[in-house]
């Protein structure tokens, strides 16, 4: 792997490769004991029929029944002559492989020119509640889950009397106070403007938080992740500009300071790279236990890759897959989709096909072919990712925002078919921590191929672009059948600890765990 310390990638790629989807013989190289993983293009009433101009996708258990249903957030109706705002649309989980459409309520009757939302238990009182961004000027939304499905619009609060040009939002727990924090950004490919954050003051009321440069620098802000890259027990915020022009407008690393305070980094690539950015991700790619960062670009740039040495420092990677080959790439989604315990990528394309990308266990990558996935042109504007059918692999679902009306609207299921690895599954709750464990980070580490692997994630409420994948951790382990150890490090420092775990199964942990 060669890592350039210099400040400007170079990213233009063929043209080409901007529309081409996987040829008949792509192939992949993998280590003995190592499978692909197989998707089928699933056709459900609702989920792959419906059609909708979708800006955010996001697999989550609105109604506490154990799984998980399917909540989207619709843009501007393409078919009309002058822009018009839609309603945005939840599917319930049947248990059964179908969905059921849910069409009352305040979450699905109110209308707007919605791009992105956030789902966690901002009030924690055990239910997942939903802040959605809308542009044109129109004021977010918060929605209050009252139980049993049952959903509040809030009117009275700073995050829904900011309009803007909102396009993804994440909720954080900045300060690890037990109450979430709000992070929006604005601006998106045609608008400059300041991003808003709001610290969660408890029972549900939020401060916004107007000095430092996290909301008063100017940009084209799309996508953002935040993510514990130093290691030093708080969340930092990298945050994906549309870059060009002005220079100013170059992506933006904040380093959290604690206390409410951040630093925005500028000796770093990071900081340098003037590119039309859009998604972002901490992930670690190489399993060293330490969080790396994957950003998308459009207009037929290629992607960032930058690998974190353990200190937080971070140096861009020249001659990956993932940095070399162009395209229009929307969102990325990072998951163990072949359950070999490390992390593999799956990019969204607009005008093209998405992409699968193999990880070999040590953070290189190989495009690979899966069945239909890589084999249809979508518009794809978010990717969200779940074991939706709860068989111990991770299905896709992308969804489409074209230009025009039709059946490129109509957004799609991808189901993988499965590999021969076994796998882990975590869900946590926090108790003195915030209920939802935003902020938590999960080690596991077991032996794989011969070899101890431990295993990083972090729980999140922004996955990629405008979307959110199950809350709900997967690991992939291989062919072992017990797993070392299980470790969960909670916000505010407690650390909990399971051992000799069975795999193929679902583990419930709370901060209360020893």
């Amino acid at each position: 792997m060669k890592i350039r310390h210099g400040s400007r990638a170079c990213c233009l790629a063929a043209i080409a490769l901007v529309t081409a989807c996987a040829p008949e013989n792509a192939t992949f190289n993998q280590a003995p004991g190592r499978y692909a993983p197989h998707f089928d293009r699933a056709e459900i009433a609702g989920l792959t029929t419906d059609r909708a101009s979708t800006g955010g996708a996001s697999w989550v258990d609105y109604d506490n029944d154990g799984d998980l249903d399917l909540f989207l957030t619709n843009g501007y109706d393409v078919s009309s002559p002058e822009p018009a705002p839609q309603p945005n649309r939840l599917y319930r989980n049947d248990r059964n492989g179908t969905f059921s459409s849910v069409t009352s309520g305040a979450l699905v009757e109110s209308a707007g020119f919605s791009s992105g939302h956030t789902w966690a238990d901002y009030d924690n009182d055990g239910d997942l509640d939903v802040f959605v961004t809308n542009q044109r000027d129109q004021d977010n939304m918060l929605f209050r889950n009252e139980g049993e499905g049952r959903f509040t619009a809030i009117l009275d609060e700073p995050p829904v009397t900011d309009g803007g040009h909102s396009y993804a939002a994440a909720w954080v727990d900045v300060d690890s106070d037990g109450w979430l924090d709000l992070f929006v950004a604005n601006g998106g490919l045609s608008h400059v403007g300041q991003n808003y954050l709001y610290r969660g003051m408890g029972q549900g009321h939020f401060q916004k938080i107007t000095t430092g440069a996290i909301v008063t620098d100017e940009a084209q802000s799309c996508g953002f992740a935040w993510g514990d890259y130093d290691n030093d027990g708080d969340p930092d915020l990298f945050v994906a500009n549309q870059g060009f022009n002005p220079a100013t407008n170059s992506n933006a690393l904040y380093r959290n300071e604690g206390n409410w305070q951040f630093t925005l980094i500028l000796d770093t690539p990071v900081a340098s790279d003037h590119l039309p950015s859009c998604a972002a991700d901490w992930v670690d790619i190489d399993n060293d236990q330490d969080l790396d960062l994957f950003v998308t670009n459009l207009y037929g740039l290629a992607d960032l890759l930058y690998v974190n040495d353990g200190q937080g420092n971070l140096a861009l990677v020249s001659d990956s897959p993932l940095t070399l080959e162009g395209g229009y790439s929307y969102d990325a989604n990072w998951e163990d989709y072949d359950n070999d315990g490390d992390l593999d990528l799956i990019l969204a394309n607009w005008g093209a096909c998405p992409v699968l990308y193999l990880n070999d266990g040590h953070g290189k990558f190989t495009r690979a072919r899966a069945g239909d996935l890589g084999h249809h042109l979508h518009h794809a504007g978010t990717l969200a990712s779940a074991d939706h059918d709860a068989d111990g692999d991770i299905d896709v679902y992308l969804a489409n925002w074209p230009n025009q009306p039709g059946p490129e609207e109509q957004n799609c299921l991808y189901v993988n078919r499965g590999t021969p690895g076994h796998w882990l599954q975590v869900r946590l709750a926090g108790t003195t921590c915030n209920r939802s464990a935003i902020g938590a980070r999960l080690l596991l580490t077991t032996e794989i191929a011969g070899a101890p692997v431990t295993q990083l994630r972090e729980i999140v409420a922004q996955t990629g672009f405008r979307g959110q994948s199950a809350m709900v951790t997967h690991f992939g382990v291989g062919s072992v059948e017990s797993i070392a150890r299980l470790e969960v490090h909670w916000p505010g420092g407690k650390v909990s600890a399971m051992t000799d775990l069975a795999v193929d199964q679902l583990v419930e942990m709370n901060e209360d765990s020893e």
